[in-house]
């Protein structure tokens, strides 16, 4: 029986320039009771920073034991650059799970430069993820990782439980607010907006839930209903998404014309690689150096999946999908599949993630899923099953998965093309809201903020604090983006 991989692909399926002078932000540290420097925010592997003011808050491991072990919470605000701040600032809450809001938050910091014209921004690393005591498993490298079968994941999952300064238990979303509230407070902000992309629209509506009385607005971007248990969707919104993006390419007369029944290659190729998997030699993408590895439906899963999430990856799918299919080159769709999880592997704790996952996500989890023809078949149930069964689970609240709702202005985003939080999902969350406004953007994947005109739509949200009269028409611009045609790209 051929092996099967899984630590790094069923792993990682389960799923950022202002100066301040330092003694001015040391002031505003001691009125407010953390003590705050300039500092750098970097996202990590890029050279993408914002500069901010850093600070430390210091809180209990184990909500219950205040007298027992104390963990150090990353505090970061941007100060508003304009002469007058409003008094409520823009807390941003990163996704993942396990990526730290202030590693991330350069990554959308240009699309809502409005906002941070006369509103602070607020970032507090989750606990658990950036410099919020990280619960980071020892990195395994790529082409290890890669050639992992299933029996080694329980492994590794314990030898990374082993390895952590930290009880896993206490790294929830539900204990995870009540640090970011302690920030809040620490830095004398009454009313706060909130911003959540992705796992973070899960921590938004948490927070939500928890200090109703403190937000004054909501961004859902990538859209999480509290009903929904993380994973066990994942291969039905990939499918949904790919077969659109394909179907699209069929009625684009370029495309169409180039690489016909894209669809079709794909049925193909998945039962091709079932029964034959390919070894296929490519270039580490951080080292160079060459390595092999057995490309099977698996490792074709995991690259259209991580493929997907992005537009502008995803006008490649029906050039790499014709290079497999037709060509038998799975070299370059290897390379961008090992790019992209390499990414990932830089911004997550995997930690983290399994102590969400596995408290708030895998209870729900059929415990016998049926089989399926989706790319992914149960790669996912299979994968967190293994790990959960390995992880110590938190509590959580007996409502927990109960819808959250309120009288607050929200605003959800979804991406018409989104593989993991489909348009489907904002809808269920926005029946709740009646105060809400739910914008699909046309054509795009995966956190819709940052494309086209969608973040001065966000930007003039946040400042009126109102989703009437927002200028949308902007939207009608975006379109898909255009499929490439070659390795130089779409067709001018």
């Amino acid at each position: 029986m051929r092996s099967r991989r899984s630590k790094s692909l069923a792993a990682l399926l389960c799923a950022l320039v202002l100066t301040t002078d330092s003694d001015l932000a040391k002031a505003a540290g001691d009125d407010s009771g953390i003590e705050l420097e300039t500092c750098e925010l970097v996202v990590p592997g890029t050279p993408l920073s914002t500069v901010g003011q850093c600070g430390w808050l210091d809180v209990a491991e184990n909500p219950d034991e205040p007298d027992g072990r104390r963990i150090n919470i990353r505090v970061a605000r941007i100060p508003a650059r304009g002469r007058v701040a409003e008094s409520d600032p823009l807390v941003f809450f990163a996704g993942g799970p396990g990526q730290a809001a202030t590693e991330t938050w350069p990554l959308i910091a240009r699309a809502l430069a409005k906002v941070s014209e006369n509103r602070d921004i607020l970032l507090v690393d989750q606990r658990g993820t950036g410099q919020s005591n990280a619960l980071k498993c020892p990195q395994i490298e790529l082409d290890e990782a890669l050639a992992l079968d299933w029996d080694e994941l329980a492994r590794t999952t314990r030898e990374c439980l082993e390895s952590l300064d930290g009880d896993p238990r206490f790294y929830t979303t539900t204990i995870g607010m009540h640090d970011i509230d302690a920030a809040r407070a620490a830095l004398g902000y009454e009313q706060v907006n909130l911003f959540g992309g992705s796992y973070g629209t899960r921590a938004a509506q948490v927070y939500l839930r928890l200090f109703p009385e403190r937000v004054r607005s909501v961004v859902l971007d990538g859209v999480v209903p509290q009903t929904l248990a993380l994973g066990t969707e994942h291969a039905e919104k990939l499918d949904q998404a790919i077969y659109r993006v394909l179907n699209a390419c069929d009625t684009d007369a370029k495309c169409g014309e180039t690489f016909p029944d894209s669809a079709g290659k794909l049925a193909a190729l998945v039962k091709s690689l079932e029964e034959n998997p390919v070894d296929v030699t490519v270039e580490h993408p951080t080292t160079g150096v060459p390595f092999s590895l057995s490309f099977d439906r698996e490792v074709l899963a995991s690259s259209l999946r991580f493929l997907s999430y992005s537009p502008d990856t995803q006008a490649m799918l029906p050039l790499l999908i014709h290079e497999a299919a037709v060509e038998r080159r799975f070299d370059r769709l290897a390379s961008q599949m090992m790019i992209a999880a390499t990414g990932l592997q830089q911004s997550i704790s995997q930690g983290m993630e399994l102590s969400v996952m596995c408290a708030e996500d895998f209870p729900l989890f059929p415990a016998n899923p049926p089989a399926n023809d989706f790319l992914m078949g149960n790669m996912m149930e299979k994968a967190v099953g293994i790990q959960c069964g390995v992880w110590p689970k938190g509590p959580v609240p007996d409502n927990f998965h109960d819808p959250v709702g309120g009288e607050v202005p929200v605003l959800l985003l979804s991406g018409e093309l989104d593989p993991v939080t489909p348009p489907e999902y904002a809808e269920r969350v926005a029946t709740h809201f009646p105060n809400s406004l739910h914008l699909i953007a046309p054509g795009q994947g995966h956190i819709a903020s940052t494309r086209g005109c969608m973040g001065k739509i966000v930007s003039q949200f946040i400042i009126s604090g109102s989703t009437e009269d927002l200028e949308t028409g902007c939207m009608s611009q975006m379109k898909i983006t255009p499929y490439f045609i070659s390795l130089t790209g779409p067709t001018p």
